[in-house]
């Protein structure tokens, strides 16, 4: 329960930062994901200043998308982390003052509740001396994800903790593993402005795919990570098709066809939902096509000021302190 502020015993003003990630990766559902940084340097992820030690437990929220969460500061999943994070190690911690720069919009498709939750836990763990190793951190993140999301998947947290291109890998102590990457390839990221939850996206998907399906899909992801080792950019570009949840969700985001022919026809490979959408992100190889496809974006699909438009790279960091 979030109490008011009280005079802190110490001031700290330590700052955290997670970045923006995309689950999915069109050819790897719930089994990959991408961690972005604008290559104008922003920020595009979340921030956590931990200001001060005190006896009771505040959160102040500021940021871009502020007005997106709850006005009850209580229900937010950064104190919810604090918790969770106490209990599992099961002795009490001092009180904190927090506050919280929400930079990523709520129900975007750019990992906005895995990134709160990143960048606390990873702030939580550093704060108090890191005493949960790596793997056990990531269990307890993917864990709280599952509440929001409503089933424990990783693609968005481990890439925004992890950084980088990360492959999930069930039934594994390892969690997930980094896989290559093609440096020069541009990932336009355009938020439209409108909410799309991760919940409702995942409702229109089926119980059950048939064989065929499962053998295409696994078959993708194999092309795909195989391109990736062989630096394959051909194969890999021909390989990123999404015949899991696309073909499903395709009705909430109708754009999506001729957004895709239109990039096309400028040379853009491949424009996909990014996670469980409503934002896009179109593959580039160069950075003239990164511009093309931002500008192309910005305009066709952008709908009010709540939109964001970057041209990034992979952010090979992940979680880290400012």
């Amino acid at each position: 329960m979030l109490e008011k502020t009280v005079p802190s015993r110490a001031v700290i003003n330590k700052r955290y930062y997670a970045p923006a990630s995309t689950g999915n990766f069109s050819v790897g559902f719930d089994l990959l994901g991408a961690a972005f940084e604008p290559v104008s340097g922003e920020l595009l992820g979340d921030v956590l200043e931990i200001c001060a030690e005190q006896s009771q437990m505040s959160l102040e929220i500021t940021g871009r998308y502020q007005h997106q969460l709850p006005s009850d500061n209580s229900t937010n999943l950064v104190l919810s982390c604090f918790y969770a994070f106490e209990k599992k190690l099961g002795k009490p911690l001092p009180r904190l003052g927090l506050r919280l720069y929400k930079n990523l919009p709520v129900g975007s498709g750019l990992g906005s509740s895995a990134c709160s939750i990143v960048v606390a836990c990873f702030a939580f763990n550093d704060y108090f001396g890191s005493p949960l190793a790596k793997t056990e951190l990531l269990q307890l993140m993917a864990e709280a994800e599952g509440q929001v999301s409503g089933s424990v998947h990783y693609d968005n947290v481990a890439p925004s903790y992890l950084g980088g291109l990360q492959l999930m890998l069930p039934q594994s102590q390892q969690l997930c593993r980094a896989l290559p990457w093609f440096e020069h390839w541009r990932v336009v990221l355009c938020y439209p402005g409108t909410v799309l939850s991760t919940k409702a996206a995942r409702e229109v998907l089926p119980k059950q795919i048939s064989l065929a399906q499962s053998i295409l899909f696994a078959g993708m992801l194999s092309r795909f990570i195989a391109a990736l080792y062989q630096q394959d950019e051909t194969e890999a570009l021909a390989a990123l098709q999404d015949v899991m949840a696309e073909p499903y969700r395709i009705a909430l985001i109708p754009e999506l066809t001729k957004l895709r022919l239109d990039l096309q026809a400028e040379g853009i490979a491949h424009l996909g939902i990014s996670g469980a959408g409503p934002t896009l992100f179109a593959v580039c190889q160069t950075q003239q096509q990164a511009s093309i496809a931002a500008t192309y974006l910005t305009r066709h699909y952008a709908k009010n000021q709540d939109a964001i438009t970057q041209i990034c790279t992979l952010s090979s960091v992940g979680a880290r302190v400012l």
